[in-house]
């Protein structure tokens, strides 16, 4: 709970200001496409996040003095991100085109294709058909298995990296935008955090913890249920 306290004072904040505004651009955007290489290939992180922090960067004094302005800026991250997203996606797809549901038995996939989301996305190819992909791209935590059964269902590869593109191009530069915006009004926000006291801080950071608590308590009493039920079946 006190996490949200801590990031909130402004010594912290400068330091992560001094941090940002030291670290190499292109270290960090070699670790921006390595990230969301993986998270396209099933690593359990949502994607928006090195996306953000790309926006971060482009407004970065030093990443626009290293490619010669903010132009140079976007259009390196824009290289770097769609490429590796798209291709992390098709790994993705190759995957479920090569191994099927054969992947839902292996750690760490199993963990990410559960029953219960793989019968969500049956639905939604059912009623959506090919702009299924479109869709769970927008969806974090089922972009890898939407991506998966476009490959076992044998979607056509050149249609899959039509659909996921144009999902990319909705979802990519909303992050990035973010993060921009993020950066480029650092001080403000440092600010206006510093203004609010730890306590109020400390209380929305229990509201947070009692709220997803309460959803993971009902969460575990329906599975108990649905088992008893089976059993008495």
């Amino acid at each position: 709970m006190l996490v949200l306290a801590t990031l909130g004072s402004s010594h912290t904040l400068e330091t992560l200001w001094v941090w940002l505004n030291g670290i190499d651009p292109q270290f960090a955007f070699l670790l921006v496409f390595v990230l969301l290489f993986l998270a396209g290939c099933g690593l359990p992180m949502p994607e928006d996040i090195p996306l953000v922090f790309t926006g971060i960067l482009i407004g970065l004094p030093s990443t626009q003095s290293l490619y010669g302005g903010w132009v140079s800026a976007v259009l390196v991250a824009s290289v770097v991100c769609y490429t590796s997203i798209l291709t992390g996606d098709v790994v993705a797809y190759t995957l479920g085109r090569r191994y099927g549901h054969a992947l839902s038995r292996i750690p760490p996939f199993k963990w990410a294709m559960s029953r219960k989301r793989i019968d969500r996305l049956d639905r939604w190819f059912g009623r959506f058909g090919n702009w299924t992909v479109f869709f769970g791209r927008m969806v974090a935590g089922i972009r890898f298995v939407t991506f998966v059964m476009a490959g076992m269902a044998r979607m056509p590869l050149h249609k899959f990296i039509a659909y996921d593109s144009l999902g990319a191009v909705v979802t990519v530069p909303a992050w990035i935008g973010l993060g921009y915006v993020l950066g480029t009004h650092f001080q403000r926000i440092a600010e206006w955090m510093s203004m609010v006291s730890t306590t109020t801080w400390i209380v929305l950071a229990s509201v947070v913890v009692l709220f997803f608590g309460y959803r993971w308590v009902r969460r575990l009493r329906r599975a108990g249920r649905n088992t008893s039920d089976i059993e008495e079946f």
